[in-house]
């Protein structure tokens, strides 16, 4: 072969070779981090000043944390740690996630002054917890949409059939007006709502699912429940690891069996281990071996 076929034929080879690395999925983009556990060292808006322990994280530094850490670039920010709502606050908060090449993959809304109980919700039967709650998902809608989230997740607490009607109607304003401002809004699975009653708000409202794989109550439910809810997700599914109460692997073969494309979003916990990046380090570990 002549030196100018050799390096003609080299060149195209590289060109291929790069290419095909470039098209090479890499695991990673499909994995998001949840505020969730750093939280316990960040202030919230529930600490009204004065922590209860020490809070040594600040949710500015968050992506590029978590970027540094774990090389995952989608961050899942619960809206309690915001410390401001003001345009200058967002601005500096946009920046730092494009200086971490990140993005913001979900916004969990949980207004309860403690805990996630939903009691504060749009699904209240209460009719003035209900408007009020429906007037404040608008406005954390109207961040979403700033800080470029797809999709917001509301706590919808517990519903029984017979407050299905009362759910639907909330959740009906908030999604017309999500849709309006290009922001989704899902549920994860939680509290003794049953998969199938959940379904059908999702349905009558125009609403997603947020796959939980940690909140069921056994096995057979984990697998019923999350074979109806992957097919009405918007994209995102919390993962987590429960060790002696849930067949993690089996869980995430059910999202691959029902051809789940969307992100896997940690939610650690101290069952897992006493530090946050620790903890997330070994559901991260766990997932890559599954996904």
């Amino acid at each position: 072969m002549r030196r100018r076929d050799f390096l003609l034929t080299s060149t195209a080879l590289a060109h291929v070779v790069n290419r095909g690395r470039a098209q090479t999925p890499n695991k990673l983009d499909r994995v998001a981090v949840m505020t969730s556990y750093f939280g316990t060292r960040m202030p919230d808006t529930r600490d009204k000043g004065h922590p209860k322990v020490p809070k040594d994280l600040n949710l500015l530094d968050f992506p590029d944390m978590i970027a540094d850490h774990f090389q995952i670039h989608n961050v899942e920010v619960q809206q309690m740690y915001f410390p401001s709502t003001e345009p200058a606050y967002f601005k500096e908060f946009l920046g730092r996630l494009k200086k971490a090449r990140s993005r913001v993959s979900n916004m969990p809304l949980e207004f309860d002054a403690e805990g996630t109980p939903g009691i504060i919700s749009v699904c209240s039967a209460d009719p003035e917890i209900r408007r009020s709650t429906i007037e404040l998902t608008k406005q954390w809608i109207d961040h979403a949409a700033t800080l470029g989230s797809p999709s917001v997740m509301v706590n919808q607490g517990d519903i029984e059939p017979d407050g299905i009607r009362t759910a639907v109607e909330g959740l009906k304003i908030v999604s017309a007006y999500g849709k309006r401002k290009n922001v989704a809004i899902t549920m994860e699975n939680r509290g003794k709502t049953t998969p199938e009653t959940l379904v059908k708000v999702i349905q009558a409202s125009g609403t997603f699912a947020n796959p939980d794989i940690g909140n069921f109550p056994d096995e057979e439910t984990r697998a019923r429940g999350l074979r109806l809810l992957y097919p009405l997700s918007h994209g995102n599914t919390h993962v987590k690891l429960n060790p002696g109460r849930m067949d993690f692997g089996k869980a995430i073969a059910i999202s691959k069996e029902m051809d789940y494309k969307g992100l896997y979003s940690i939610e650690a916990n101290r069952i897992v281990a006493p530090d946050p990046f620790q903890a997330v380090q070994i559901v991260l570990d766990e997932l890559l071996k599954s996904i």
